[in-house]
């Protein structure tokens, strides 16, 4: 067999669909070695937060298993999440060497009435929109409640549609899951959650982030993704693939919903993309 790059084994762990992690056992206490970026935005934790972390400070519900030795077979684990949500999923497990530990993840589908569907987008290992929107309702009453502001940036890649038709879909998902990550990674908060809303578009719940500090943020994150350098021979904004960016900073309205403030961003980031694309543009709800 032809051996492979361990940078290409690297780079297929980091974007796998599932969430995977490598425990290692420290005097019969498991403790996070590694996460892919699929389990960090997951649990909408940067990937840096797990390093020597207890599994059982993630794992809120599990067997009995403290030096994780029941390999193999998938067993129900309840995750907690950054925001304080948990996750249910199903962990299979598989012993390395030196001691270590390889855990993965996957989301079960909730399918009880009212119930979130899978927290997890397939594709960009991102929240879902079903999931992003169930988080947003909550803080949007809890706004009303107390006279906070809510915060929305949603992303939409430029001239997506052109790259498909250039590259194919699989090509395009691949650069969709770096746009994903990209910008999951520049929000660190634990309350930040970013979900993946279509196939080009992103979406951010920035908890009491005001308005400078949101377009600030915004404006680091176009120029991460510039800086991924991926090439996009149609690009009405340059050599490169870039996105745009509408940000809505808002109180919470006694008569509004939390759907008024998506579409408010969703019709700021269209002024951005009719302004040119590759900027960021604040919009309100009014």
């Amino acid at each position: 067999m032809t051996s492979i790059d361990t940078r290409v084994l690297a780079e297929v762990l980091q974007h796998a669909p599932d969430g995977v992690a490598i425990a290692d056992n420290q005097e019969g206490v498991a403790c996070f070695a590694y996460v892919n970026a699929t389990l960090a935005a997951l649990l909408r934790l940067p990937e840096q937060w797990f390093a020597g972390r207890r599994i059982d400070e993630v794992e809120a519900e599990a067997p009995s298993d403290p030096t994780l030795t029941s390999t193999g077979m998938g067993v129900r684990v309840m995750l907690r999440a950054g925001d304080g949500s948990y996750v249910d999923c199903e962990r299979w497990t598989q012993l390395l060497q030196d001691g270590k530990v390889a855990l993965y993840y996957r989301p079960v589908p909730r399918r009880s009435p009212g119930a979130l569907a899978a927290a997890l987008d397939r594709s960009s290992g991102l929240a879902t929109p079903e999931h992003f929107r169930e988080v947003l309702r909550r803080e949007w009453s809890v706004a009303q409640r107390d006279g906070r502001a809510v915060t929305i940036m949603r992303f939409d890649v430029d001239a997506c549609a052109a790259y498909r038709e250039v590259f194919g879909r699989v090509a395009t998902d691949n650069v969709l899951r770096q746009v994903g990550r990209t910008i999951a990674s520049a929000m660190r908060r634990a309350s930040d959650v970013v979900a993946h809303f279509g196939e080009d578009q992103f979406v951010v719940l920035a908890a009491a982030m005001d308005e400078p500090a949101a377009l600030r943020y915004a404006e680091t994150i176009l120029a991460r993704i510039r800086a991924l350098a991926i090439h996009h021979p149609r690009s009405p904004t340059g050599r490169y693939l870039t996105a745009s960016v509408g940000i809505v900073a808002s109180g919470a309205p006694r008569g509004g919903t939390s759907e008024s403030i998506l579409d408010a961003a969703s019709d700021a980031v269209q002024r951005a993309k009719g302004e040119g694309g590759n900027r960021a543009i604040a919009g309100s709800l009014g």
